[in-house]
């Protein structure tokens, strides 16, 4: 089992972010290696306008959907990830018992504050500090901690 524990629980743009991880395991396991990245997705919510032909136009007036306008607004919502940082925490090594590893990121000055609603800009800013144990023929161990970035 893997633990993440963050040294505060907000962060400013351009600040420190320190974490301690902790490996927990049952048994003697080796690993090749323990890999930290801290990540930001973008939720963006993106509205196109498209024209509905005659053909489709007509076809939907008589299904009864009618239209004012020969134009149709579609929304979506696309998902990317805007900044991803990796950084490896220990070599090749054998976990046995409970270990603990600090390691530490600086966010980039201009980072998108965390979101959780669409705002002015349509989009929703996600921070995220994934530690992965990458275990040779088995399932690698994974634990995420959310990050708070201020802004706004």
């Amino acid at each position: 089992m893997i633990s993440i524990s963050l040294d505060s629980p907000t962060y400013p743009a351009g600040g420190f972010i320190t974490a301690t991880v902790g490996a927990i395991l049952k048994k003697a396991t080796k690993a090749r290696g323990l890999y930290a990245t801290l990540y930001c997705t973008e939720i963006k919510q993106v509205k196109t306008q498209v024209v509905l032909d005659k053909y489709e136009f007509d076809r939907d007036r008589e299904m009864g959907q009618p239209y004012s306008s020969h134009m149709e607004t579609k929304t979506e919502v696309r998902e990317s990830v805007i900044f991803s940082q990796e950084k490896k925490i220990c070599d090749e090594h054998e976990f046995s018992g409970e270990e603990n590893f600090t390691v530490q990121f600086i966010l980039p000055k201009n980072a998108a504050p965390t979101s959780r609603e669409f705002g002015h800009d349509n989009a929703i800013h996600i921070w995220k500090l994934r530690v992965k144990l990458d275990i040779p023929m088995a399932p690698d161990e994974h634990a995420d901690a959310e990050v708070f970035v201020e802004g706004l």
